[in-house]
């Protein structure tokens, strides 16, 4: 079920791509509002969801939150340990960079972590697995946006940004498959669900909010607070659904 849902990660990695291509003037706006809506998440509700796993398998809360801290740790020394992201703000014009095979490993193993997190939420329950649907669909769009601006800002020509892209979008479902495929635990899924709120937390806190304060006009601050206020609405109705 998670890999057929993954396929719209798929889809919103390609849009973003395209919207790249064809417009530049909403994509600050967008990023925000991303940031925003997996900030929202991450707090709202995979948080407490871990707080009750604790609770529900008897683990330790200190070992869950050291694991949403390795999270936030390992998606922060993926990006800087690979070329696309950590040099994404600190090209000057003119400036040429190549984005060799360890940068385009470092972001496709990126997007494999957001298709697994979408397994893994779907694996804790239906509602679990909707809402990090919803914030790794406005994070891949983010993504597919980054991608292809980076990748032409960087002189690489249209095909070579394309065939990242395409590999960018294919490796969530890569990810959600794999997570079918393996049989987790509950107490395994707690950890792992701790692992994926320090990972949203990165993305959304360091990936994507700095685009914001880049122009600080008061749109990227509505936007932002929008996608927060989208997250907070879902994982509220949701909640009162079931």
């Amino acid at each position: 079920m998670s890999a057929a849902w993954a396929l719209l990660a798929f889809v919103m990695t390609l849009a973003g791509g395209w919207f790249a291509f064809r417009y530049q003037r909403s994509l600050h706006a967008i990023m925000a509002f991303s940031a925003g809506m997996l900030i929202g998440v991450a707090f709202l509700d995979l948080i407490p969801e871990v707080v009750a796993k604790s609770q529900s398998e008897s683990i330790p809360i200190r070992s869950l939150t050291l694991t949403i801290i390795g999270g936030f740790l390992a998606i922060f020394l993926l990006e800087k340990l690979t070329i696309i992201h950590s040099e994404k703000s600190h090209d000057e014009p003119g400036h040429h960079h190549n984005v060799g095979l360890v940068g385009a490993i470092g972001l496709s193993f990126h997007s494999f972590l957001d298709g697994l997190a979408i397994g893994v939420g779907f694996q804790a329950g239906r509602e679990v697995g909707f809402i990090v649907l919803m914030a790794v669909l406005a994070h891949d769009f983010a993504d597919g946006l980054n991608t292809v601006t980076f990748m032409l800002a960087t002189r690489n020509n249209r095909w070579r940004t394309l065939t990242l892209l395409i590999v960018n979008a294919t490796a969530p479902v890569a990810g959600a498959l794999f997570a079918n495929v393996i049989r987790i635990e509950p107490r395994a899924v707690a950890f792992q669900l701790a692992f994926f709120a320090g990972f949203l937390l990165y993305l959304g806190a360091s990936d994507l909010l700095p685009h914001g304060h880049e122009r600080p006009r008061f749109a990227l601050i509505f936007s932002t607070l929008a996608g927060l206020g989208t997250s907070g609405a879902v994982v509220y109705a949701l909640a009162k659904v079931q």
